[in-house]
């Protein structure tokens, strides 16, 4: 019996290192250049953990001078390429944050299909960054 102090001191040790955030909650990360379009910006803000999971706000920025359309996604696998969602943005405007969950901290914001109208033709190719 005179092991279980020290195995519930070093349970409490552990859970303060699990439960310690290592992103500042509340507070919207740097702007950071999509995959795709220097000129069109995202910013991440972890809002809170909901059981296994992970609520996010994500923002987009465009600093083009002219209204864009583009596909985004969040992915957890960094070999899945596909943008299911629409976002239209006015020209040097920011988006309201969205909400979105992931099972996991380490995902990847990805953008395509860019255009410079609403019909979302014709489309800009992607500038890969290296």
């Amino acid at each position: 019996m005179k092991f279980l102090p020290s195995i519930a001191l070093s349970f409490i040790f552990l859970s303060s290192l699990t439960f310690s955030p290592s992103i500042i909650e509340d507070t919207f990360q740097e702007w950071t250049s999509t995959n795709c379009y220097d000129n069109i910006l995202f910013k991440l803000k972890k809002v809170n953990n909901v059981g296994k999971r992970q609520l996010w706000e994500l923002q987009f920025k465009n600093n083009y001078n002219q209204l864009v359309t583009f596909n985004y996604a969040l992915t957890e696998n960094e070999t899945d390429f596909l943008t299911n969602k629409r976002k239209t943005l006015e020209a040097q405007s920011i988006s309201k944050p969205i909400e979105l969950y992931t099972n996991t901290r380490d995902f990847y914001v990805l953008v395509d299909q860019l255009s410079f109208s609403v019909s979302g033709v014709p489309l800009i190719p992607c500038k890969k960054q290296n």
